[in-house]
């Protein structure tokens, strides 16, 4: 189970981060600072502020997220890995909005802070098997009560298909911060046609298209709505150019929540543009702008159904910068 593509926000679903081989794997075809994911990350978001639908006033966001992922022993070849993974995110909402069905105001920070581990353990007969367990608090008062608490878990089997070229990828993917808070099993072919292309078949989906040495072209798809699509264009060996589409979805639990199961989802669509810059000694400065739209926060037990305190608010601009170093 793969996803790579770089998060600008700490988003709680799994496209932008439940690689559990994040990190670890080399840089890909081209070399460089780009491209790769990152192992550790640290950043800032800013969203202006924008009229609150049904509503007087206006909503506006900014955000501080950073991402470690670091083995815990010398990497070996051939050996089992273990990698340490923290997380932490600060989300500001800045708005007089309400919840219009409980007329709680809209909370004015939301908070992510994560720990856990992964495991990697090559097999004898090639492939790869392992898992990822985080465990942490996504609410507006982070560990205030033990239904509060938060954890995601990924098991995983890499198995090489029978022209020892391609992969099949099983998968077991559960968090009850995600669109659909059930356990949810994955299943996809990875087809390696040549070194410029791989595309992975099933659930979770990915492409990912090299025709060249400056233009990488991806995408990636994990249910429920959680879509990602990437084009970079290298300029040299210390710059690069990027664009993307991007649903962005993070979901916590209000500590003040009349139903245990139920969770509020700040969800956006947003297209950006933005450029690389390579620092040296590994680092990379990435920065974006983008336009945000489709967006809404809403309380509910899945991403669905049953949704109430719908807060709607309109399109607008965003800006973020993030550092990010890749070994």
């Amino acid at each position: 189970m793969e996803f790579s593509l770089e998060e600008d926000t700490f988003a709680t679903e799994p496209i932008a981060d439940a690689d559990p081989k994040a990190g670890t794997r080399p840089p890909r075809r081209g070399g460089g600072p780009f491209g790769a994911a990152a192992p550790v990350s640290i950043g800032g978001f800013w969203a202006a502020a924008t009229p609150v639908v049904r509503q007087p006033g206006d909503l506006g966001m900014n955000a501080q997220f950073a991402r470690v992922a670091a083995p815990l022993a010398p990497p070996k070849e051939g050996e089992p890995l273990w990698i340490g993974i923290g997380k932490f995110g600060r989300l500001e909402l800045s708005t007089d909005a309400i919840l219009p069905d409980s007329g709680q105001p809209v909370p004015d920070q939301l908070w992510l802070v994560e720990t856990g581990i992964t495991h990697i353990r090559p097999l004898a007969r090639g492939g790869t098997l392992g898992g990822t367990f985080l465990f942490g608090s996504a609410s507006d008062r982070p560990f205030a009560a033990g239904r509060d608490l938060t954890l995601m878990a990924i098991g995983f089997w890499n198995t090489p298909a029978a022209n020892e070229r391609d992969e099949w990828n099983f998968s077991l993917f559960y968090s009850p911060t995600s669109q659909l808070p059930y356990p949810l099993p994955g299943v996809a072919y990875a087809w390696r046609p040549s070194d410029a292309f791989e595309a992975k078949l099933g659930v979770p989906a990915s492409i990912e298209w090299r025709p060249d040495d400056k233009w990488t072209l991806s995408a990636a798809y994990f249910p429920l709505v959680n879509v990602a699509l990437e084009a970079r264009r290298r300029l040299g060996d210390d710059w690069a150019l990027l664009a993307f589409y991007r649903t962005d979805t993070q979901i916590y639990f209000l500590a003040d929540r009349l139903i245990d199961a139920e969770r509020l989802y700040v969800f956006d669509q947003r297209a950006a543009v933005g450029f690389e810059r390579a620092l040296g000694g590994g680092f990379t400065v990435e920065a974006l702008a983008s336009w945000l739209f489709d967006r809404e926060l809403f309380q509910g037990t899945n991403f669905t159904s049953g949704r109430t305190d719908v807060v709607e608010f309109g399109a607008g601009p965003a800006l973020s910068l993030q550092l990010l170093w890749r070994r």
